[in-house]
């Protein structure tokens, strides 16, 4: 039996032990111009215009349990002429990438969940003038639309990795963000029955673009472990 296999079953029966292992590219399916670095990260754009691409990990979670994801972001090194962010996207759907520019790589994947960065200003979907932060719902970008947010951050383009922990709770229907330690928003509502008409197995991805402006934009993962239920949180994916 292959690993992923393995991993898919112990996932499935585990009550009272943990799991862990290192993620490695077999763990991942890629989309777009995405592509592993030499230090073991994802490139999903380059300093290019009209840029795009996603990393999608390969086997579903069930928003019946309760998990937490974690890993490290690059969102590039240009503030004032940067763009355009990334969006961590739960799906029914793999190894998709949307629409590019302002879409971010979410715009027109259905049904979905994005919990957007966003580091340009589009005033016409009503960005704040900060990076922010918001989520998205079926690949709608314009703000008029969020499930939650916008809510302005602090530049992210600032040439450094960030850590980002994604959390969520099918006991209380509660999902959030966290960046570099700190919840930053938070959606509280039934994903299963309201977005993805009664399916609870998603899978999770990262996606990214550029449009007439650019930005490298990177995604670092280390480790992958789950958990038991307990107060804390169940399923851990810890960042490098």
């Amino acid at each position: 039996m292959c690993r992923l296999a393995i991993f898919s079953l112990l996932l499935a029966c585990i009550v009272n032990h943990s799991f862990a292992q290192r993620a490695v590219i077999d763990d991942f399916t890629i989309s777009g111009d995405t592509y592993l670095t030499d230090d073991g990260c994802f490139r999903l754009t380059e300093e290019r215009d009209y840029a795009s691409g996603s990393i999608w990990y390969r086997q579903p979670v069930s928003l019946k349990e309760p998990f937490s994801i974690e890993l490290s972001v690059f969102l590039g090194c240009k503030d004032d002429s940067g763009a355009d962010g990334m969006v961590f996207v739960f799906t029914s759907r793999s190894n998709q990438t949307g629409y590019r520019g302002e879409g971010i790589g979410f715009a027109g994947l259905r049904p979905s969940v994005g919990i957007e960065i966003d580091t340009w200003l589009n005033e016409h979907l009503m960005d704040p003038v900060e990076d922010h932060v918001a989520i998205m719902g079926n690949g709608r970008v314009g703000h008029w639309n969020d499930l939650a947010g916008p809510l302005p951050i602090a530049n992210i383009e600032d040439c450094a990795q960030h850590k980002l922990a994604v959390r969520w709770s099918p006991k209380t229907q509660r999902l959030s963000l966290e960046l570099d330690g700190q919840e930053v928003i938070a959606l509280q509502k039934n994903l299963v029955k309201e977005i993805f008409l009664g399916n609870d197995k998603v899978y999770w991805g990262v996606t990214a673009a550029t449009g007439r402006y650019n930005n490298f934009h990177e995604v670092c993962f280390d480790r992958l472990s789950w958990l038991p239920e307990t107060p804390a949180q169940n399923g851990v994916f810890h960042g490098k």
